[in-house]
């Protein structure tokens, strides 16, 4: 009892001197989060920017430097002469289209990596890399991507046309815009189709929440028959995109010729002549853009949602080129091997192709001749 006592005791006195100590300690420090800002001419990055800063008061709103004319700027841009730039000190630089310099300052960034604070950088695509490379060790870096459709952009960028402007080719380049790599970042997406008010409110939720907001894209790749869809209906929590929904009109398909390109055994079949030479096995038949937008509304609905989730992409053409700017959506590429040099797996796919009437909605080969 002695013996217990005694132990009891000295428990007790070696919780209360840690107490004790870590009242005294100071505060741990919480890690930074740093979010690099990025996205396309007219989604809205900049009206988001600034409705945020007014909301989230406890955020670091990096002001960056830029060689142009004050009245050029915005509320989160100083403007600085080409030779105040040149001796400036900054942590991230970069130059847009030859004519103007823009630089984050070291002193502001390091002052707010010091002090454990959450960091929004406005900066080029092509700064993503180098802020990673630079802060990784030292803090949380998110690229934060705002993005809308295609009609949001195409209204906001017809608005803002000046005389002599081509709005569709500044279309044209926005719905280019290439997103980051997502095997290798966490990219948090903002769809900014609707109201400022809201755009706002979620990229301020973004910058509290940014899991929330990182819902992941798997890309599941085979050829025809090797059993996507199939495998996409037994995940009935997943949201599923389908390639195959979004391919061109087939006059706008690139072309092959039927008789000369493949080896029929006895002339080409009447279904395939219905069917016409447009290749529909070219990554350039598919509107990868409108893939696009798909994926990032079935994103915005999981998020809006709330409990988390993910979004399948299924698709033959998904590693071909051009289908770059949805394949990069793809946190993870599953590829559904196929045995192609083994002619047992490679009948068995033939058979499945030509047996499977009804499968999921789609015609067999034996029924379409």
């Amino acid at each position: 009892a002695l013996v217990h006592q005694s132990t009891t005791t000295t428990r007790t006195a070696l919780l209360a001197l840690a107490r004790a100590a870590a009242a005294l300690a100071p505060p741990r420090m919480p890690r930074p989060k740093i979010f690099l800002v990025g996205g396309p001419s007219g989604a809205g990055k900049d009206a988001l920017l600034a409705g945020a800063r007014a909301k989230a008061a406890d955020v670091a709103f990096v002001i960056r430097d830029v060689t142009r004319a004050a009245d050029q700027c915005s509320d989160l841009e100083r403007s600085v002469s080409s030779d105040e730039f040149a001796t400036g000190d900054y942590a991230l630089r970069w130059s847009a289209h030859g004519t103007t310099d823009y630089g984050i300052p070291s002193k502001a960034l390091e002052e707010a990596l010091a002090a454990g604070r959450t960091i929004v950088l406005n900066v080029s695509r092509g700064a993503f890399a180098e802020a990673r490379q630079k802060y990784a060790e030292r803090a949380d870096v998110y690229v934060l991507l705002v993005t809308a459709s295609r009609e949001a952009l195409r209204e906001r960028l017809t608005a803002r046309a000046r005389d002599g402007d081509d709005a569709e080719a500044r279309l044209k380049r926005a719905t280019a815009y290439a997103p980051p790599d997502a095997r290798f970042w966490p990219v948090v997406r903002i769809r900014n189709d609707k109201s400022l008010a809201e755009g706002v409110d979620r990229f301020v939720a973004a910058l509290k929440r940014p899991a929330a907001f990182c819902v992941p894209v798997v890309g599941l790749v085979g050829c025809s028959a090797s059993g996507k869809s199939t495998l996409c209906a037994e995940l009935p929590a997943a949201a599923v995109i389908a390639a195959d929904d979004f391919y061109k009109p087939r006059d706008s398909c690139p072309r092959f010729d039927l008789a000369a390109d493949i080896r029929w055994p006895a002339g080409v079949p009447d279904a395939f002549q219905a069917r016409g030479n447009a290749d529909l096995n070219h990554p350039d038949s598919v509107d990868w853009a409108a893939c696009a937008d798909a994926v990032d509304a079935a994103v915005e609905k999981i998020v809006d949602a709330g409990g988390g989730g993910v979004v399948i992409l299924e698709g033959l053409l998904l590693l071909g080129a051009g289908a770059e700017r949805v394949r990069d959506r793809c946190a993870q590429l599953v590829l559904l091997d196929d045995g192609y040099n083994d002619p047992a797996k490679q009948e068995v796919l033939w058979r499945r192709k030509w047996t499977r009437s009804g499968h999921l909605g789609k015609e067999s080969y034996k029924a379409r001749g």
